[in-house]
């Protein structure tokens, strides 16, 4: 029989049963909304197949890498995600296995049994495909399995909170069901970076990061489109962007914080662990990168087969756009990074 995980100090058992509750969404505009129904149906589902997905578990040791994408949001994550899932013979969280967010080996089983092939058009509304093929950031199950009920980040003492035994167990068994290793794009482990480094040894992370004015720019474009106004926050809120009233002071210090936040890690964790990629190199130069991936997972324990040989060269998102709003956001990205810079001054001081 698999074994019973310990939970981790603080941490509440519900969270990983029938009593745990999905995040709360702010209220999102018509085109990227919910149906209320189809979410209490796909709570039921999850709910009544998480006993059986649990007791299913096996005690499996750790072989392969996990290689995760991180990156502040319109940085260019999801055509990573994207060419990666396309290009290597890798799991992935596919639209159908995305319902799946408490039971995800089998959303990955059903998704291998009805014939769900590895495909992507390469194109995303905000991050959002379509497609049952094209990859999920699987954002429910990261909320879950890291005890955030939304998309802000909490304080120091929050990793106490998280199960790394089961979450470790979960993934590791994910696996195991697609015979490869998986790649997740999982936003809030931006803050959890090093944690899951030591829950999971063989766990990577592919960085990828471009100018923070495009960043800031399309974080906007975003507002607009997924919120109705630039004035309402959306995507990862950092703890020292919550005091800020003013919508183009949020986003500055959304980008740069969360930027602050990966790039510390990545000191920390090394250049055998984290792998930095320029968005503008992604688009002009993608079979490099992949080869770059492959070597990093593969010093990680296993290099995925490539699956797709030759891809395409990408173009980039647009930049411009927005123009009523560009003084004014440079304005704040100038003020936020005097700001940092200064804190981080005085603290050395």
């Amino acid at each position: 029989m698999p074994d019973s995980p310990v939970p981790a100090p603080g941490h509440d058992p519900a969270a990983a049963g029938g009593d745990f509750r999905p995040r709360v969404d702010p209220p999102l505009s018509r085109a990227f909304a919910k149906d209320p129904a189809d979410e209490r149906f796909i709570e039921e589902l999850n709910a009544a197949l998480a006993p059986m997905e649990d007791a299913g578990y096996g005690d499996l040791p750790e072989i392969r890498p996990t290689l995760h994408i991180v990156g502040a949001p319109r940085s260019g994550t999801t055509l990573l995600y994207q060419v990666i899932a396309g290009s290597l013979d890798v799991g992935y969280i596919d639209n159908l296995t995305a319902a799946f967010w408490r039971a995800p080996v089998t959303g990955l089983r059903l998704s291998r049994k009805v014939g769900v092939a590895p495909a992507t058009g390469f194109g995303s509304d905000f991050g959002r495909t379509t497609g049952v093929g094209e990859p999920h950031e699987f954002g429910y199950f990261w909320n879950h399995h890291l005890a955030y009920p939304d998309l802000s980040e909490r304080g120091p003492d929050h990793e106490e909170r998280i199960d790394w035994v089961r979450l470790r167990r979960v993934i590791v068994n994910m696996a195991e069901a697609r015979g490869a290793p998986m790649v997740f794009k999982p936003m809030l482990l931006i803050w959890h970076m090093e944690a899951m480094s030591r829950a999971m040894p063989r766990t990577c992370y592919v960085w990828i990061h471009r100018d923070p004015r495009d960043t800031a720019r399309s974080i906007l474009r975003m507002r607009l489109a997924v919120r109705g106004t630039v004035g309402e926050w959306a995507s990862l809120r950092p703890l020292g962007a919550r005091s800020e009233s003013d919508p183009y002071r949020q986003v500055a210090a959304q980008v740069l914080l969360l930027e602050r936040a990966i790039r510390g890690a990545a000191a920390r964790l090394g250049p055998g662990t984290v792998l930095p990629v320029r968005y503008e190199r992604l688009c002009a130069e993608p079979n490099a990168v992949i080869a770059d991936i492959r070597e990093l997972m593969g010093a990680k324990g296993e290099p995925p087969a490539l699956r797709v040989a030759d891809l395409p060269v990408f173009s980039p998102g647009p930049s411009r756009g927005l123009e009523e709003h560009g003084e004014r956001l440079d304005a704040a990205l100038a003020e936020i990074e005097s700001e940092l810079q200064a804190a981080e001054a005085g603290v050395r001081a």
